[in-house]
């Protein structure tokens, strides 16, 4: 007679208090990384007397110089996460520049980004749910 399996008790669910879980960016950047350029998203919290927040949309190509101008601009404008999204390993040289000129980096895959809640993932906004990433790590 074969052996009966136990029934494994269910645990409820916990709620554990996380301070890293609760961090919220307030400036952060998402970037679409392609073989020959990027899309990237500068999210900035809302001008004094204004409601919303605004994003500045910029193309940037693949080029280390062209990457170590973005890093500084970054800097410049006070970016506190960047979140990055790529096919392949084009990511490599923008995470090694971004890190290196001192901002935080982190790369995110395709389908976290698009399950994120907020706008939907569209040629044009693509790099908004990065953001969003970047906003909520």
């Amino acid at each position: 007679m074969a052996a009966r399996k136990q029934k494994q008790r269910r645990m409820s669910a916990q709620v554990v208090e996380d301070e890293d879980y609760q961090l919220r960016y307030e400036v952060v950047a998402g970037i679409d990384v392609a073989k020959e350029s990027a899309v990237v998203c500068v999210r900035m919290p809302p001008a004094p007397g204004r409601k919303h927040r605004t994003s500045h949309l910029q193309t940037v190509p693949a080029t280390v110089p062209a990457i170590a101008e973005l890093a500084a601009e970054l800097t410049a404008a006070g970016v506190q996460m960047v979140s990055m999204e790529a096919t392949s390993d084009y990511w490599r040289v923008w995470f090694a520049v971004l890190e290196e000129a001192g901002l935080a980096v982190q790369l995110v895959s395709s389908s976290q980004a698009r399950n994120l809640p907020g706008r939907p993932k569209t040629d044009l906004l693509t790099e908004l749910p990065d953001v969003s990433a970047a906003q909520e790590t």
